[in-house]
């Protein structure tokens, strides 16, 4: 329940950071309908899903180095570093939204999944989080492959339902979002990823 439950609370965080992929999701369910909106999501989710099975079986293969105070330390202040300068990025990054609605048609829906994939897997706050969860988490604490399993499928369980509920309450607000909400949200998960990125660094082994 403990890997449970902490991979809910990370899930929870990658909710709230929302940053482009929720951009994404959001006008694409606006303009073109919840079908492409969660075509998009549903290629997000593989690319997670992939980052997530790459990640640890690459760091499982360099166990012994990531083990070393000073790799911590790079990674630690590497991935804060990051976190922290993409979510002042986020909090500065002017948004914007069309309300103009398009029909959509059923070959276009794998096109708007390569949409999501493409986003997510060049979207360079995805390795960094993963990357750095999987070393500084996983191989720090040194949990066991079923707990691995445990917290990994805790968070990807939260993001796919998150996701599913951004598209659909897109629906319904569809009319009443504007440039200003989105400037809100874009304050609020930057500095959710300022605060992670803060403990990253804030968390570095002393050598």
């Amino acid at each position: 329940m403990q890997y449970i439950i902490e991979g809910l609370g990370l899930g929870l965080f990658l909710a709230v950071a929302m940053g482009p992929i929720f951009i994404m999701l959001t006008q694409t369910a606006i303009e073109r309908g919840w079908r492409a909106g969660l075509s998009v999501s549903i290629g997000v989710w593989v690319s997670d899903i992939i980052y997530v099975y790459c990640s640890y079986k690459f760091i499982k293969s360099i166990e012994t180095t990531i083990n070393d105070p000073l790799f911590k330390m790079w990674v630690g202040i590497i991935g804060g570093g990051l976190l922290i300068f993409f979510g002042i990025f986020q909090m500065i990054k002017k948004q914007t939204l069309s309300h103009e609605t398009v029909k959509l048609t059923a070959k276009n829906l794998a096109q708007y999944f390569v949409k999501g994939f493409a986003v997510n897997t060049f979207n360079p706050f995805t390795p960094v989080f993963w990357l750095g969860l999987v070393s500084t988490y996983v191989i720090g604490k040194g949990i066991n492959v079923t707990e691995a399993y445990l917290l990994f499928g805790s968070i990807l369980g939260v993001i796919i339902l998150s996701d599913s509920a951004k598209v659909f309450l897109a629906q319904y607000i569809s009319r009443k979002l504007n440039e200003r909400h989105l400037h809100y949200i874009s304050v609020i998960s930057g500095s959710f990823l300022i605060i992670f990125g803060l403990a990253m660094v804030l968390r570095l082994p002393s050598v």
